[in-house]
């Protein structure tokens, strides 16, 4: 399942995966969850519990500004690059990607993917970034 949708829909989605997972019916399938890894940061700096860390929102927006073609986003519109990301980081609120009792209430299995490469940077993204990306969370309105 895909969580490139809109707030109105995740409920959907969210339900029909718990329902799935706490069937008393045997299954014959496993799900399977993939997690970004996540940097570490002061996690009360948002205003909503949310397991996206900034640094992920950076290398989000970076990633799409350098790209020239892409068919669904590329950097000609900057304003729907940011929208796009912040959609997706909103789409986590609530949710803890370290509370394991969490994830295993939705999924039989996680894997932590660290598909950003964080520790390879040649320097650390700066504090002032960090804090323009919590920020511009923080500002993000709920189910926007």
């Amino acid at each position: 399942m895909d969580r490139n949708n809109t707030p109105d829909v995740w409920a959907d989605i969210r339900d029909t995966i718990k329902n799935a997972h706490n069937s008393d019916g045997l299954k014959d399938y496993s799900t399977v969850v993939l997690l970004p890894k996540q940097e570490q940061w002061v996690k009360t700096a948002y205003k909503t519990k949310n397991p996206i860390c900034p640094h992920l929102i950076f290398e989000c927006c970076k990633r799409i500004f350098n790209r020239k073609e892409h068919g669904c986003l590329n950097s000609s519109n900057k304003p729907k690059v940011i929208d796009v990301i912040l959609k997706f980081a909103k789409l986590h609120d609530g949710f803890d990607f370290e509370d394991m009792k969490q994830i295993h209430s939705y999924f039989d299995d996680v894997l932590i993917l660290d598909f950003l490469k964080y520790a390879s940077r040649p320097e650390p993204l700066l504090n002032e970034t960090l804090e323009g990306m919590i920020k511009a969370y923080n500002e993000t309105p709920e189910n926007f």
